[in-house]
């Protein structure tokens, strides 16, 4: 049967089908493979890793230090919204005393709840970061419940086969402060209700110990 090509040509068109069919194919495979998870131990960790932030959570709303300090690592950096770093238990307790139960404490409670912008994202078998928002909500000595909107980043490490956070860092606009903004007005009353009081308290004092010295001429 004539050709209209020489037998040579063909094989070549042959050869160049052949290989347009395996690339097409590598590229197909390699499509799939990335569409699935890398690593299948991946969900794994990020059902710990949500399991870890509840008890952070709940530990922090019951103010539990004992068991927030369990969920950090041997060595770790925490860096509260007040920017205080807290790097053991000791300080942890001694932090949330102050805030909670300090003379000058003015915040009774705290409940936080904290949302991830991003899963975790791993930087290692044993090491990830992450990052994301929280409504904080304060309740004052006055009985005034105000809400403050923070910003976290984390570090999370894995130890002896558990996940615990290395780094924990909490911010917030410092410009737009509802908690600050709460203290400041409260001490503005205190100024403002002691101010006249001490006027008052002062002029009695003045007026018994002018009194007194009438009484009793030098």
């Amino acid at each position: 049967m004539y050709s209209p090509f020489p037998c040579g040509r063909t094989n070549d068109m042959k050869k160049n089908l052949h290989g347009l069919l395996l690339l097409t194919f590598a590229i197909q495979t390699a499509t799939l493979a990335i569409a699935q998870p890398a690593d299948d131990n991946r969900e794994t960790d990020h059902v710990a890793l949500r399991a870890l932030r509840d008890r952070v959570v709940a530990a922090m709303d019951n103010q539990d230090m004992k068991a927030l300090a369990a969920c950090f690592a041997k060595d770790f950096a925490f860096t509260t919204v007040t920017q205080n770093v807290l790097t053991n238990e000791t300080q942890m307790e001694e932090f949330f005393d102050r805030m909670f139960h300090g003379n000058g404490a003015l915040i009774t409670s705290l409940k936080t709840e904290p949302k991830a912008d991003i899963p975790t994202r791993f930087l290692s078998d044993t090491v990830g970061i992450c990052y994301g928002t929280s409504k904080d909500t304060y309740t004052m000595k006055s009985g005034e419940v105000v809400e403050m909107n923070v910003r976290w980043s984390a570090t999370v490490v894995k130890e002896n086969g558990e996940w615990k956070v290395a780094t924990a860092h909490f911010g917030t606009d410092f410009l737009d402060n509802p908690v600050l903004n709460g203290v400041t007005a409260f001490w503005k009353k205190v100024v403002f209700i002691a101010c006249p009081t001490g006027i008052v308290v002062g002029g009695i004092i003045g007026w018994i110990l002018g009194r007194r010295g009438r009484k009793n001429p030098a």
